[in-house]
């Protein structure tokens, strides 16, 4: 052979040995992704196809396939606006909540599942896919979507989150207003289009999970993290006394009021424990100014502020903001009572009141306890992860009884004093002509086994005593 021929020879071989590597490595490692790429459309195509397995809670069916032609299934949504937040959408153009992290497991293409559907269409049989279980509590589900239903103003927003304190799972995550997903699951890109297009444009964003994805100014909700932060860092403890006279925001001279039939407990320099319960604007501003923005900012951000929580594949949630830039001392007072430019999630705030209950132990929250194949063999167990210690075990008792004493004797005693339930109310004004009314805490007092967050938006004349506190009872009633 000649020099030139065996150039050409050796250079073709090595386009030839190239191009059998990267064959090999898009359809081996690559394989998956590029499958669910956002921008591949033949997965939506043939998804239809697929029998996918069903979304459970409790024993409940909330997301099912049923044939309706000798090639095609349609999904099934059971109560498709109360569990949209958990189940999300199968649409032609979209999938989201379980239905999109969980895909490859419920249409049966996972790895997991290939060895077992392998007999089956062997055999001419449809591949089923798995059964993806999930830690929601029916019962407390459906108390949560009704509370914040019922409790909020004509076209405003609520939401709730219930979360189990020892484990991280959360048991109800209810958001309002919402959809029906049967809406979206037609094979029809067209209807499918026109439904999605008419929700958005909806007031209140129905198919926004306002439990872990919108945010809301907290108000006095957020005077746990104030006391956590003096507690851990501030050499406070609950019975430290602290100044609750009449405020004066420091820059602009204007007097902060606080809530109307408090102003006589909040005088003086009561103890911290009293000021929590009767929730002093006055006390919690001024705190702020002497904590400081960087100490306030770190508390926050060990509870989970400033990044998102992973609660599933594809489920992240909005992160929770505490001002990272340099503030005057008007716009620090006003943060210390949850207000200005503090914005939380439900989810975040309900994490805050885990932490609380759990000792100081924050632990990762989760929606998919199990998952089964077709066989009922296990393919997938949620595995408690603890996120972090925010707070010491010392601090944590501490707050555990200063939010037992919001309930027995405090902003939230007329409404559920008495009942074994303990929290923070909240009253955020937002200026818009409604409140975002909060309540967050746990169940029972003592050895808590319910953490919780309920937000909803009510008229300048509510509060979260008023509207969101017997929403949270009536979830943890349902839960135990």
């Amino acid at each position: 052979m000649n020099k030139p021929l065996r150039r050409v020879a050796i250079a073709a071989l090595t386009l030839l040995v190239i191009l059998m590597i990267n064959v090999n490595y898009i359809q081996g490692s690559q394989a998956d992704k590029l499958k669910s790429d956002p921008l591949n459309n033949r997965q939506f195509t043939a998804q239809w196809q697929h029998n996918r397995g069903p979304i459970t809670a409790g024993g409940v069916t909330l997301a099912s396939s049923k044939k309706i032609n000798k090639k095609e299934y349609q999904r099934v949504y059971r109560q498709g606006a109360l569990y949209s937040p958990i189940t999300g959408f199968l649409s032609p153009f979209n999938r989201t909540g379980i239905e999109g992290g969980y895909n490859g497991l419920l249409d049966g293409t996972d790895k997991r599942l290939t060895v077992r559907n392998w007999f089956d269409m062997l055999v001419g049989k449809k591949a089923a896919g798995a059964t993806v279980q999930t830690s929601i509590v029916p019962k407390a589900q459906q108390a949560a979507y009704d509370g914040i239903r019922q409790a909020t103003i004509s076209g405003r927003r609520g939401a709730a989150v219930a979360i189990d304190v020892k484990t991280g799972a959360i048991l109800a995550m209810a958001s309002f207003p919402s959809y029906d997903t049967n809406d979206l699951a037609t094979h029809d890109s067209a209807k499918a289009a026109k439904a999605s297009t008419q929700l958005q444009g909806q007031k209140g964003n129905p198919m926004l999970n306002k439990a872990m994805n919108e945010t809301f100014p907290p108000g006095s909700s957020f005077k746990i993290v104030d006391t956590a932060t003096a507690l851990e860092s501030g050499g406070m403890n609950a019975n430290s006394p602290f100044d609750a006279s009449e405020f004066h925001l420091p820059e602009s001279g204007q007097t902060l009021h606080n809530a109307d039939g408090d102003e006589q407990k909040c005088n003086g320099s009561p103890q911290l424990i009293q000021s929590f319960a009767a929730s002093c604007n006055s006390t919690f501003a001024r705190l702020a100014g002497t904590l400081g923005q960087d100490k306030l900012l770190a508390q926050a951000k060990k509870f989970g502020f400033d990044k998102p929580f992973q609660v599933e594949p594809g489920m992240s949630s909005a992160s929770a903001l505490y001002p990272t830039k340099p503030m005057g001392g008007d716009k620090l007072a006003m943060s210390g009572i949850g207000q200005g430019d503090v914005t939380v999630t439900p989810l975040q705030m309900a994490m805050v009141a885990q932490a609380v209950a759990n000792n100081g132990k924050q632990m990762k929250p989760y929606l998919v306890k199990r998952v089964t194949a077709p066989d009922q063999s296990e393919l997938a167990t949620a595995q408690e992860q603890v996120l972090g210690q925010p707070i010491s075990a010392n601090t944590a008792s501490q707050l555990q009884e200063m939010m037992r004493q919001v309930v027995q004797s405090g902003t939230a005693a007329s409404v559920v004093g008495g009942q074994d339930i303990a929290g923070k109310t909240g009253t955020a004004e937002t200026g818009n002509g409604y409140y975002d009314d909060w309540f967050v805490g746990f169940a029972p007092q003592h050895n808590p086994k319910v953490a919780f967050a309920v937000v909803t938006e009510g008229s300048e004349q509510s509060s979260g005593a008023q509207n969101s506190a017997p929403t949270a009872l009536r979830i943890v009633q349902a839960v135990l």
